[in-house]
């Protein structure tokens, strides 16, 4: 019987210990907690008072890069730094918050170490706009959208109009195809539709539509071009469509048809 009150009083007294053990590890660890954002606190107090008393503060700063988006939205995000430490500055906040623009690619930033901070931003650069659900987004050319635009903004003519869905993810390839065979210095473009994700037509101003091949686009922008060589001016003037699928035989669809 005591042989089994004693081995009773061992487990509660290693039960105890156990208890006692994980009690000061979580005083200790609160304590620790608490000190170690005083430290932190009282630290960065100790270096922003060095930093008033000998001009180590951020009061300048010089930035580049900026097309799209306007020099007072970063000004105002950095308002709130002005007068602090230069060696505090939270570099990667104030990062963050200059991304919240549509427009931002990317950030770099870096000090004088005295009292400048530097910034370069690089844009987005838009390659075309999107027509979307009545709308309209500019893209770049990996078919991001970055921004909605407004109609009043649609005034820039070296941006062209996309439609049809995922339009702006091809895009791309037929920009480049139209540029290397000069198009837009001889054709008026009002918009280029993709059709049903596989070809695309090409709408000029002048109520002519041209409809591509979905295997070869940069052979039907060729073929038209080489019949439009061969035209009238007559006749051009009376062909509403070019039917330029069949990469051997284009069909002329005429005003009157």
């Amino acid at each position: 019987m005591n042989n089994i009150n004693r081995r009773r009083y061992v487990l509660s007294f290693r039960s105890f210990t156990y208890f006692c053990i994980f009690l000061f590890l979580i005083i200790f660890s609160f304590l620790l907690y608490f000190n170690k954002n005083n430290l932190i606190e009282t630290s960065k107090n100790i270096i922003q008072s060095f930093s008033e008393n000998f001009q180590y503060q951020f009061t300048k700063f010089d930035i580049s890069g900026l097309e799209k988006i306007e020099l007072k939205f970063v000004e105002d995000k950095l308002q709130n730094y002005i007068g602090s430490s230069i060696f505090l500055l939270p570099l990667d906040q104030i990062n963050d918050s200059i991304k919240e623009n549509n427009w931002v690619k990317e950030i770099y930033l870096n000090t004088n170490y005295k009292d400048t901070l530097f910034i370069r931003i690089e844009e987005y650069k838009p390659i075309g706009i999107y027509f979307f659900n009545e709308k309209y987004f500019v893209f770049d050319e990996n078919g991001k959208i970055i921004d909605q635009i407004y109609i009043k903004d649609l005034t820039n003519k070296s941006l062209l109009i996309f439609k049809g869905n995922s339009s702006n993810l091809k895009a791309n390839s037929l920009i480049n195809i139209l540029h290397n065979n000069d198009f837009e210095k001889k054709y008026q473009i009002e918009s280029l539709e993709f059709i049903n994700k596989r070809r695309w037509d090409i709408n000029l101003y002048s109520d002519v539509k041209l409809m591509l091949s979905e295997e070869d686009p940069n052979k039907s922008i060729q073929n038209f071009i080489m019949i439009q060589n061969k035209l009238s001016e007559t006749d051009i003037n009376n062909i509403k469509t070019y039917d330029l699928r069949n990469l051997k035989k284009t069909i002329l669809i005429n005003l009157n048809d």
